[in-house]
């Protein structure tokens, strides 16, 4: 799915994964309580989502050559996609030139619910498929022991 923000040339690209947790709502795991003293306990623990976003910012000129500036980043949330803060987050992309060159930014936090980073693709040259940038992250996050891992990947064709 690609977002296109009209008349900006600005794109989201997100990427989600969910982990299904160890006790699902539907089953007899998490202590019903009904049997004997005591009771409670267990449950469900909560879900959350990994969400990793690649968003091309805009263009820069050099002579002939232009490049893309690239955001990407790694967002902790909870069902309601409310920001969670995670035990450790993190989010590495590479920005891939047609030649085979590429460019690279790597960030994580500890206690945070999200980390971004902010980097430009290599300049391009030419025409056609020259011009195009494939983005591509990976995006890591940890909670109550509980591991969360996605990746985003986004084609941006660069113009003349």
């Amino acid at each position: 799915m690609v977002a296109a923000l009209a008349g900006t040339g600005l794109a989201a690209v997100p990427a989600q994964a969910t982990v299904t947790p160890p006790c699902p709502i539907d089953s007899d795991c998490g202590g019903g309580g009904d049997t004997g003293g005591g009771g409670g306990g267990g449950g469900t623990p909560a879900t959350y989502v990994l969400q990793g976003v690649i968003q091309n910012e805009g263009y820069e000129s050099s002579g002939q050559g232009r490049r893309v500036k690239i955001r990407g980043y790694s967002r902790l949330a909870d069902s309601g996609n409310g920001r969670v803060d995670a035990d450790y987050i993190n989010v590495r992309c590479y920005a891939y030139d047609a030649l085979g060159g590429y460019t690279t930014e790597y960030d994580s936090e500890n206690n945070g619910a999200l980390v971004d980073v902010h980097f430009a693709s290599n300049f391009v040259y030419g025409i056609g498929g020259y011009r195009t940038v494939t983005v591509s992250c990976t995006h890591h996050a940890t909670k109550n022991g509980i591991v969360y891992d996605t990746t985003s990947t986004a084609q941006i064709n660069i113009p003349e």
